[in-house]
C-alpha cells in the first residue's frame, strides 16, 4: 500500500512453523487524504488498522495523540494511523463537535467509531484510562 514518502510501512511476518500469522507493525502511519482508504482497503484482512482522527488546535487532540507510539507498540498486530481532520476534509462541525475521534476498521470495514472521547474519559487521561477506553469501545482489541 501507498504511504507518504517519509512514512513507509516496515511490515513484519512472525512464523508460527504452521501458519502464516498477520503482520506485525508497532509504529504510527501519518495518513493523508490520499492514502487513507487505499491503507484501509489494503491491510491485512486480520489487521485491526486504528485512525485517530485529531486537529493540533484541541488539547485533548495533542493529548492523546502523544500516546500512539506507545499503542503501536504495545499491540503491534494493529496498523495504528492518524490523520488531522481537516486535511482528510472533514466539516467544521465534525471538527468542533466530534473530536478526538477514534475508528477501527476490520476487513477494509468500519467495525467502530469512538467520537468525541474526551467526554467519555476527559481531556487529560492517562494512558492506560484511555487504552482502556478504545478497548471498552471495540475500537482496540484485548490483547
Amino acid at each position: 500500500h501507498q504511504n507518504s514518502s517519509n512514512n513507509k510501512a516496515v511490515v513484519s511476518t512472525q512464523s508460527t512453523g504452521k501458519e502464516k500469522s498477520s503482520p506485525s507493525y508497532g509504529m504510527i502511519i501519518e495518513l493523508t487524504d490520499k492514502d487513507y482508504c487505499d491503507t484501509i482497503d489494503n491491510a491485512h484482512s486480520s489487521t485491526d488498522v486504528i485512525v485517530y482522527i485529531h486537529e493540533d488546535h484541541i488539547p485533548a487532540c495533542r493529548r492523546y495523540k502523544e500516546f500512539l507510539p506507545r499503542i503501536a507498540l504495545e499491540f503491534p498486530k494493529c496498523l495504528i494511523c492518524h490523520i488531522r481532520a481537516s486535511k482528510a476534509k472533514m466539516s467544521s462541525n465534525f471538527i468542533q463537535r466530534g473530536l478526538p475521534c477514534f475508528i477501527a476498521y476490520k476487513g477494509g470495514d468500519v467495525k467502530k467509531a469512538w467520537v468525541n472521547i474526551q467526554d467519555t474519559i476527559g481531556d487529560d487521561a492517562e494512558y492506560d484510562v484511555l487504552v482502556e477506553g478504545m478497548q471498552d469501545n471495540s475500537v482496540l482489541p484485548y490483547n
